[in-house]
């Protein structure tokens, strides 16, 4: 939690509190056969409203609890208590915005905004909860009883004839949210204390020359990497000498195709003369500026065109992958007639990926 989620917290609770203003608190209804009547209760005001059933004609009046006091006294006392704590409680909650905003400001100690916030949702809370327990004794005096039954703060009550129904209203709601979220607010804000900078304490540091003794060792050599191997295109031919798979790198021209068209018919040749029964060797053959490097196995073989780069670090990719397609296609590549083979794309795609071999074991 920090300083300003409660300030967050406060403006929500001020915001609820002017909504409390314009919202009634509490309404006594009275219905009965010719008429029926309605008080409603709000911070300031009461509003009767009667509706006369024979005549259809609705009456509504508004009075100021001081001009009530004389018609209803009781209920007039417990609704101006109500008034006078709900204004203390937001003047206490604005007080607390202004010390909040003075503790970011002017870094002052939390606990003052958070007492300011105490006494908002004190008075808040206070005041949401008395009229709960004064005005069902206040309305069973000053307004019309039904029968020998007290009044409810919420309830119904009625005959045939009659019926009284109580309700507490969204004003009433809104008082108790509003002083939950200055309670929220204080206990965001109350414990914030500023931080003082420290001065950085004076070191005295003594710097003692060393005389050297011996010659540092030269500098290692730095032996230069051999450039990564630059994988144009990728064949696999079975073992009846047909192009299985053709994968490439880059999209190529109608151009392009012919000469890989070409390339794949010496390929394929020389895969009959040099694989008849050699498996696991490795050739390179050279065709102009291209390099092929090829490895068999089980009569499968896999070829890639090689542009740049040492082509003695992909000997390793490719055994290992000729032993992937092996163990996952090994029947279906030895009698291949061209049908697909679902996956095969996905295998071939890793020759064009970071590799690394594994570290030798230690002696």
């Amino acid at each position: 939690m920090s300083i300003w989620s409660g300030i967050v917290a406060a403006g929500v609770a001020i915001a609820l509190a002017f909504g409390v203003v314009a919202q009634p608190l509490w309404e006594w209804k009275m219905d009965g056969p010719q008429q029926r009547e309605t008080w409603t209760y709000s911070p300031f005001s009461a509003h009767q409203q009667v509706y006369n059933k024979t005549q259809s004609t609705n009456t509504s009046r508004f009075y100021p609890y001081d001009q009530l006091a004389s018609s209803q006294p009781e209920m007039s006392a417990a609704l101006a208590e109500f008034g006078t704590f709900f204004v203390l409680g937001l003047v206490a909650g604005f007080a607390g915005m202004v010390l909040s905003v003075l503790t970011v400001w002017k870094k002052l100690r939390g606990i003052f905004a958070g007492m300011a916030f105490v006494a908002a949702c004190a008075a808040m809370l206070y005041v949401g909860f008395v009229i709960v327990l004064s005005i069902p004794n206040a309305a069973s005096n000053d307004l019309p009883p039904f029968g020998s039954t007290r009044t409810q703060f919420y309830g119904q009550v009625g005959n045939t004839q009659q019926l009284l129904s109580t309700t507490p209203l969204a004003g009433w709601i809104l008082v108790l949210g509003a002083g939950l979220s200055f309670a929220w607010a204080s206990s965001d804000i109350w414990h914030i204390v500023p931080s003082r900078k420290l001065a950085p304490k004076k070191m005295d540091v003594t710097i003692k020359r060393i005389p050297s003794t011996a010659t540092p060792p030269p500098p290692a050599a730095i032996v230069p990497s051999t450039p990564e191997p630059d994988i144009e295109e990728v064949f696999v031919i079975g073992s009846n000498g047909l192009l299985v798979k053709h994968m490439s790198r880059s999209l190529m021209s109608d151009k392009d195709r012919d000469v890989v068209g070409s390339m794949i018919s010496a390929i394929s040749s020389f895969v009959r003369e040099a694989f008849t029964e050699r498996d696991g060797e490795v050739h390179e053959v050279t065709l102009g500026d291209h390099r092929f490097v090829m490895c068999s196995d089980r009569g499968i073989v896999l070829a890639v065109l090689v542009s740049t780069g040492d082509t003695e670090d992909i000997v390793h990719r490719l055994r290992h992958l000729l032993a992937i397609l092996g163990d996952r296609y090994g029947e279906r590549l030895a009698t291949w007639q061209g049908e697909s083979l679902e996956g095969i794309e996905d295998e071939l795609q890793v020759l064009w990926q970071p590799y690394h071999l594994p570290p030798p074991p230690a002696a």
